[in-house]
Formats: structure tokens, C-alpha cells, sequence
């Protein structure tokens, strides 16, 4: 007393405190303060604690609303004081003394573990940053990373536990430990168990005791927590989903993480028979937490006997999809599985379809764990799940997400990025959900502004799945294709079609195909309404189109009243390589520009741009409103792939990669006759297979055949065009030149075996 008089100026009234290690006093002082007097156990280094007070003044500084102990100076202004008692030297620490009650075994509301997993978190939050060598250095028995070393002790346990208790070490130290090295780590708490988290008997008010701080994985915090808190008999599901959530609503926790978190929690809850037994056996007393040895092994029989069901529990805490229970999931018992729920007729690629599993980049991973080069998928056109992409949509989603009948900074954004991309006339933006919407909104604002119902579209052309573009579809079903109100042009194929590559004047020949089209539906009683044109003309197997034709299409389908719809979901986002948009690689300013999934990179947005005119003179007529196109979260992805375009430079990189692979296609073309003509431009290139060059029999069933050949290669492209013999090469504007390298290497070998 007379040491804290005389270092502290503390006087008052002492009580003495349980500790587990060091001897801890109660001082009420005469002020009406209350003090926690810690003499310290002379077996621990000084640097324990001297990393406990500069950690609790750290926390003072990053986080002062934690409810955690403040530390009181000496009368010099030192953290630490020293005591020479029975012969040792002690560090004493002084702490003010937190109001409240221990938690200890009382059940807790779902509210109250939230904020336990709350505090927690706050707890590794507001200690990220702290360095110090006492807990960074110490060998604790608690720490995980030190489990291998209680494996030549389980002789203290009941002798029906010690063989499971040695093999559940052993996998762990084989299995989980080396995981463990890998994720966050910082210093941590490390002990936030109930009998040292406070409470006021409303809400949590405190945590206490930093004497088992080290620096471990980050993962370890909550694992400790989590298995301090389960009870025998309890709802352990409830504890841990309650916990985890609160944690994770801090502290975000990541895949790796989840895969040890229960093979901590498990070993957590083994420590306490195997150090308290050893401790025993040392002579050291009975304490409260004998009772977390006698639950020790029903938890673990608990965690064995349910262990799926406990590991989904964590995961939906951490808002992570469950792990699959799923008995067979083979491709026939998928396929099965589809049928019965999907439909019987299956449209899908190959005849033995792909179970893909994981996207990146170029890169598709398959269920076996083979790794594929997608050449084919537009829609992920910055690359799949790209990070910055997937970025931007979380931070959104956790922020807001609702609809445009809101201010939004983000729909505005979104279409001021859009509109700065485009002719100055093209400034006015509806937002829907996918191209297809886009297209039969375009559609339904060309009708009102002309007056007139008939439309027009490509031979074999695809712009979506609504009732009102079907008829814009030829390909969705060429046999029975039929519309009273509508016309097909016949494209511009200059290497099957009527005119030739080199011939005269080409563009206007072909152009002028159009005029009978457009003069047979200008004279019928629906009139031109407007015409719709995929800028690629993928389906039509990616047409070289001659510069000036489409462009002579437009003004002949603005000559007859019309307007113009340049269909972007394929050709835009600068996948052809001389400009942002492929109306613009052919010279044309459209009235509508439509966009769909490729502009979120997968995330289902659509766009409509137009002239303000035609927007003001059709919401005059019929207000229009989709629920959630132009939502928070569809725009935060739609602006994440503009940036990505512009910083990572991908219209230029569309334009060069695309131009190599080109060259590349050409030289095999040189090599085998099976290729009739390679064409398109950027990353939207196709390969003509015929059998007979001179009569340019189409070789569908080869085609086919190579598609397939690749894929047991590892490289996955498409077929395309109204004969089925054209290779679809359509990659993610992220392809490179090594990529064109693997993707042509395979191609040629799958030309070597037809």
C-alpha cells in the first residue's frame, strides 16, 4: 500500500481479486475512483508487460470508445513501476478498474453474442498496427501454433479421450497449421472469453485481462472466443452464428480463414483438459476454469457428430454460401438433377457438358480441377471476377442498394461516364435490367416517335428473348421465323454472300441489298419503325464488313421514316479495337445505342442511350420505370468496368491481341484447307470451315468436331452462323498474345485429327 502511496499517489480501500498468474487488488480511492493494482508474476518477462500497457495505450489512441482498462502513470509519468518483494523484482501495472459483471456461464440472447462477436472484432481492429516484441516473442501454451508440443501429454486426459485427442492434434498440426501461417496476423487479444468480457445486465460494457496477448493469426481471436462461449446442451449453432456474425460485420472474414476456424475452435476447446491436467499435476490449484475441462470432451463429440452442419453455421455467419451436402454431384447426376428442375431439353455446350467451378481472368476451372482458356465468353469482358470489379460491388451492396425513383450519385455517374463516351447527340439514358430489355425498350420509343410498327434486322440475327424482339431474332428459330411486321436484310458476307472480297464498290452493293426490305415494309401498312443492328455481326458469323455500308443501311432506313438501333451488348466496351463502340468502327451515329450484361462484366445491368427528344416524347406518352435497372449496385459495376477499360487500356489491347491472333489464324489457314477464310476485327474473329474451297461446302459437322477437340485441349470457343461451320472466337477484352499462342497451338492440333 505504501508503494502505491508513494509511486501512484493511490491510497484507499483494498480488496484482493483472483488472477490466474499475477496477484490483482481492488483500490477504491478516496476520490471515489476505483484502481486494478496488478502485481505481476515475476516468471514473465518484463516485455509481457510492458507490451500489455503501451497495447492498452494504442487502443486509447485507435479506438478510444472500447470499453477497455485505461492505464494510470506513475508520479514520473512511467506505464510500469517496479517491487522488490520476497527477494523479486514484480512489475506492477495499475489499470482503472471497469464497472460491470463478468459474463461467466449465464446464457446469452442472440443480441448479446452479436456484440461479443462485435467487441471482439473491435478488439483486433483497434490493436492492427501495434508492434512490440513481448507478445510477439513469448511461447504461450494457449497459441495454436504451439499444439504440436502438448501431443506427448495426453496421458493427463481420461484414458478413453487420449487416443482421439492425439489424432485430432496430429491432423491438425498436418493439415491446418500451415494455413494458419498464412492468414492476417497481427497481435491479438487472444483471451475474450466469458469470464473476462463485462456487463452491465443490459448490454456488454468491457473486456479485461491482456495478459495472453500474442501475435498470432488474426482468425485465432474469434476461434477462442467461439470455443470459450459453446455449452453442452446449449444451442451451439445459435452461439456460433451469433458470434461469428458480429465478428464478421467488423471484421470481414475471408475463405481461408473458414477452412480452420472450426479445427480451432475444436483444439481451443482440448487445450483446457491438457494444460489445466498439466497444471495439476504441478500442484496448481482449482480454478473457475475446471469447468471448461469437464465440457470439453461432450463439445467436441457435439462438433464431431454435426461437423458439416457447424461448418455451414460459420459460413453463413460470415455471409458465405454453405459447403455442398450433395451426394453425387457427377456431371450425369447434375444433368439429372437440371432436368427435372430446368427442363428436359438441355441447351448447352458439348455433349458432355462442363461443371465449372471458378473463374479468373482468361482462366475457367472445371469440378476435376482442370484449368480452361476462355475464348469465348463476352459478358466477363474485363476478365472474370475481376477484383476491382468485385470490389465495387461489395462495398456497394454494404452501403445501399435501391432504385432510381431515389437521387443516386451512382446512376448519375454511371450515365454521365456513358453518355462522355458518345456522340454528343446520344446524352439521354433509361436504365433496364440485360440487352434484351434495352433492345425492347428501343424498340417501343421508336415506335412512338414514328408512329410506325415495322422493323427491321439482319438475316440471322440475335438481340434478345422478349416477346417483342423475338421477331428481331431470326436465329432463335429460322424454321418457323414469321412476323407480318418485320423484314431481314441480307448481310454483308463478302466471302459467301453475293459480292466478293475485292470486288467494286463493294459496301454499296451490299447496302443496296437493303432497299427491297426496306421498300416492301415502307409500302405495307405497318410502315419502318426502326432497324437493328448487332455493330459485330457475330451471329452472321463476324462479318469483314466494308467501311461504308452500314452506315448506307442507316441513312437508307432513316430515308424511309426510321430509326436507327445499334444493338452494343457483343460488339461494345471497344472489343473491336478502333473504338469504344462498334457503331463507331463503322461510322455511325445511331439514334438508340443498347448495352447489356458485359457492362457490369456479368452483373445484369442494361442500358438504353438515345437523343433527349425521342426520351422526352415517349415518356410524354407512356411513363416508363424498371424497379431496379440503374440500381446502386448494378451502376458501381457498370462504372468499375469503364475504369477498368481505361486503366488497364483494353480497347488498345482489343486492337493489337486481336490483330495477332488474326495473323496467327492466317498462317494456319495457309496450312490447312479445312479453313475457308478467317475475319472479323479486335476480339470478335471468326473461322470459316469448309470442305471444299472453291464450292465452300460447309464443313458443320468438322466444325463442330474441332470445338470439341479443344476442349479436351483446354481452350473453349464457340460455333456460330446459319450454316454452323464458323469457329467463334469472342474472348475477354483481357486476352494477351501468350493466351493466342496456347488458343492457336490448340486449334492446330485439333486440325491435325479431323
Amino acid at each position: 500500500m505504501s508503494f502505491a502511496k508513494s509511486h501512484y499517489g493511490l491510497s484507499g480501500t483494498w480488496s484482493e481479486l483472483s488472477g490466474e498468474r499475477d496477484q490483482n487488488f481492488r483500490v477504491s480511492d478516496d476520490q471515489g475512483g476505483v484502481w486494478l493494482f496488478k502485481l505481476c508474476s515475476p516468471r514473465e518477462a518484463d516485455g509481457v508487460f510492458e507490451g500489455q500497457v503501451l497495447a492498452l495505450e494504442h487502443i486509447a489512441r485507435t479506438d478510444p470508445g472500447l470499453p477497455v482498462p485505461r492505464v494510470r502513470h506513475t508520479n514520473d509519468g512511467l506505464l510500469l513501476a517496479k517491487l522488490h518483494h520476497a527477494g523479486l523484482d514484480h512489475c506492477v501495472i495499475v489499470l482503472s478498474y471497469l464497472p460491470g459483471s463478468v459474463l461467466g456461464a449465464a446464457p446469452l440472447s442472440s443480441e448479446r453474442l452479436y456484440e461479443v462477436g462485435q467487441l471482439v472484432a473491435r478488439l483486433g481492429r483497434a490493436l492492427r498496427g501495434f508492434i512490440h516484441a513481448g507478445p510477439a516473442t513469448r511461447h504461450l501454451a494457449w497459441d495454436h501454433r504451439h499444439l504440436a508440443d502438448l501431443l506427448p501429454h495426453v496421458g493427463v486426459l481420461p484414458k478413453e479421450q487420449q487416443a482421439r485427442s492425439a489424432r485430432l492434434i496430429s491432423a491438425f498440426c498436418k493439415d491446418r497449421l500451415p494455413i494458419l501461417e498464412t492468414l492476417r496476423s497481427q497481435i491479438i487479444h487472444g483471451d475474450a472469453h466469458p469470464f473476462n468480457t463485462l456487463t452491465d445486465g443490459e448490454g456488454i460494457v468491457g473486456v479485461i485481462d491482456f495478459g495472453d496477448m500474442i501475435a498470432g493469426a488474426l482468425i485465432q481471436d474469434l476461434s477462442n472466443t467461439l470455443a470459450d462461449y459453446l455449452i453442452p446442451g446449449a444451442d451451439n449453432q445459435r452461439i456460433m452464428l451469433e458470434i461469428t456474425k458480429g465478428y464478421h460485420s467488423i471484421t470481414p472474414l475471408e475463405e481461408q480463414e473458414l477452412e480452420v476456424l472450426l479445427p480451432l475452435v475444436e483444439t481451443r476447446i482440448l487445450m483446457n483438459p491438457l494444460i489445466l491436467g498439466l497444471r495439476s499435476q504441478g500442484g496448481a490449484p482449482e480454478s473457475i476454469f475446471e469447468d471448461y475441462c469437464r465440457r470439453a470432451f461432450p463439445l467436441l463429440d457435439e462438433l464431431e457428430a454435426q461437423r458439416t452442419v457447424f461448418v455451414n453455421v460459420l459460413r453463413r455467419g460470415a455471409a458465405l454460401p454453405p459447403l455442398s451436402t450433395l451426394v453425387s454431384d457427377s456431371v450425369e447426376g447434375m444433368l439429372e438433377r437440371r432436368k427435372s428442375v430446368m427442363g428436359k431439353k438441355l441447351y448447352m455446350f458439348y455433349d458432355t457438358p462442363l461443371h465449372l467451378v471458378k473463374g479468373q481472368g482468361v482462366w475457367l476451372t472445371a469440378k476435376d480441377g482442370k484449368s480452361y482458356l476462355d475464348c469465348y465468353n463476352n459478358v466477363p469482358h474485363v476478365g472474370h471476377c475481376h477484383p476491382y470489379v468485385i470490389g465495387a460491388i461489395e462495398r456497394q451492396m454494404r452501403q445501399l442498394n435501391t432504385n432510381t425513383r431515389y437521387l443516386s450519385e451512382q446512376s448519375i455517374a454511371y450515365a454521365e461516364r456513358l453518355t462522355a463516351t458518345l456522340d454528343k447527340s446520344l446524352s439521354a439514358v433509361i436504365y433496364v435490367n440485360s440487352g434484351s430489355e434495352a433492345n425492347d425498350i428501343a424498340w417501343r420509343m421508336a415506335k412512338a416517335w414514328t408512329g410506325r410498327s415495322g422493323g427491321l434486322a439482319m438475316d440471322f440475327a440475335y438481340h434478345g428473348v422478349t416477346d417483342a424482339i423475338d421477331p428481331f431474332s431470326p436465329s432463335n428459330d429460322m424454321e418457323n421465323w414469321k412476323f407480318p411486321h418485320m423484314r431481314v436484310i441480307t448481310p454483308p458476307d463478302d466471302y459467301r454472300g453475293p459480292f466478293k472480297r475485292g470486288d467494286n464498290n463493294i459496301a454499296q452493293r451490299y447496302a443496296d441489298l437493303a432497299d427491297a426490305p426496306i421498300s416492301d415494309l415502307a409500302q405495307s401498312s405497318y410502315g419502318v419503325a426502326a432497324g437493328m443492328v448487332d455493330s459485330a455481326f457475330m451471329t452472321n458469323g463476324m462479318l469483314d464488313v466494308p467501311q461504308g455500308y452500314l452506315s448506307a443501311v442507316a441513312s437508307k432506313i432513316r430515308a424511309a421514316g426510321g430509326l436507327f438501333i445499334a444493338d452494343e451488348v457483343q460488339s461494345g466496351f471497344g472489343r473491336m479495337g478502333t473504338a469504344m463502340w462498334g457503331h463507331q468502327h463503322h461510322g455511325v451515329v445511331p439514334d438508340f445505342v443498347t448495352i447489356g450484361k458485359p457492362a457490369g462484366n456479368g452483373h445484369p445491368i442494361g442500358v438504353l442511350i438515345t437523343r433527349p427528344e425521342i426520351l422526352d416524347h415517349f415518356t410524354k406518352t407512356a411513363p416508363f420505370f424498371s424497379t431496379f435497372g440503374g440500381n446502386n449496385v448494378s451502376c458501381a459495376a457498370g462504372i468499375a468496368v469503364l475504369d477498368v477499360i481505361r486503366d488497364e487500356n483494353l480497347v488498345e489491347n482489343c486492337k493489337t491481341t486481336g490483330a495477332y491472333m488474326k495473323a496467327r489464324l492466317l498462317e494456319l489457314k495457309n496450312k490447312f484447307d479445312l479453313i475457308g477464310d478467317v475475319r472479323g476485327v479486335g476480339l470478335a474473329l471468326g473461322v470459316e470451315l469448309v470442305r471444299d474451297r472453291h464450292t465452300l461446302e460447309p464443313a458443320k459437322a468438322e466444325t463442330k468436331r474441332v470445338v470439341d477437340l479443344m476442349r479436351e485441349q483446354g481452350v473453349l470457343i464457340g460455333s456460330e452462323g446459319v450454316l454452323g461451320n464458323i469457329l467463334k472466337i469472342r474472348p475477354p477484352a483481357v486476352l494477351q498474345p501468350a493466351h493466342v499462342d496456347i488458343a492457336v497451338a490448340a486449334l492446330e492440333q485439333a486440325l491435325l485429327k479431323i
